[in-house]
């Protein structure tokens, strides 16, 4: 999987290594320009660079002199589901995430993911799996494998799918070896924090645990639930509804 930090090219850069970078991102070929702090400056494609050759630019000028100044991106945490959704519909593939200073936190694109959810996700994976003995003996149920994955990998794709990138996993009984097993998510351009239960909590007793949520929604599943949910649908009619939960 490509990490979002592929996209990102340090501002006074030459032109050169920037057509060696759109080079390896092949035809998802759009560069985002930072600052020293990766602080959103502009973004450059193929077009901006040969535009600047036909007007007297050559491969050994700053991209700076080529840049799109003024490009789109998203917020981090804002409730901006309308502007994906219009953004996606106009055809932007790729977008950068940036934080309210405009430092860039990811790259989103929507070749690979269906959405970009302003949601947390909360994946409760503590339980003994007692109903799955002798298979839960040494081997916590989120690992146990469904086809050639494990079923918490088909529950973190599916989210992933829908753009939700922050996690937090609930985990007691045979916890380290989940952790072990999906580490912090970096590697999939994901963050994953861990919420350990000293004691059974219950259903959902662990989220009273986690005090600083990135947005404003939370979604709390079992991780061993196996769905085909649109998860964007969903969150669309939970907002038109004005509801405060939905179960």
């Amino acid at each position: 999987m490509r990490i979002y930090t592929d996209h990102l090219i340090l501002t006074g850069t030459k032109i050169k290594q920037a057509l060696l970078q759109l080079n390896d991102l092949a035809h998802d070929a759009i560069l985002f320009v930072v600052d020293e702090d990766e602080k959103l400056i502009g973004a450059l494609t193929d077009g901006d660079i040969r535009r600047g050759f036909i007007n007297g630019v050559t491969i050994d000028c700053p991209i700076n002199e080529i840049i799109q100044a003024n490009p789109r991106y998203i917020i981090k945490g804002e409730n901006n589901l309308s502007k994906i959704i219009e953004y996606r519909e106009q055809n932007y593939r790729i977008l950068p995430v940036v934080d309210e200073n405009k430092k860039v936190l990811n790259v989103i694109n929507f070749r690979i993911i269906k959405s970009y959810l302003p949601v947390d996700a909360v994946i409760m994976a503590g339980g003994r799996g007692q109903r799955l003995k002798p298979l839960t003996d040494s081997v916590p149920k989120p690992l146990l494998k469904v086809g050639d994955k494990t079923i918490m990998e088909h529950n973190l794709h599916r989210l992933t799918l829908f753009g939700i990138d922050d996690f937090w996993v609930t985990v007691k009984y045979l916890g380290e070896q989940i952790v072990d097993y999906f580490g912090d998510g970096k590697e999939k351009n994901i963050k994953i924090e861990y919420v350990w239960e000293e004691e059974a909590l219950g259903t959902i007793g662990a989220v009273s645990k986690i005090t600083n949520f990135e947005h404003d929604y939370v979604l709390v599943t079992n991780s061993d639930l196996l769905t085909n949910l649109d998860y964007e649908h969903c969150f669309q009619e939970f907002l038109t509804q004005e509801a405060d939960l939905a179960v």
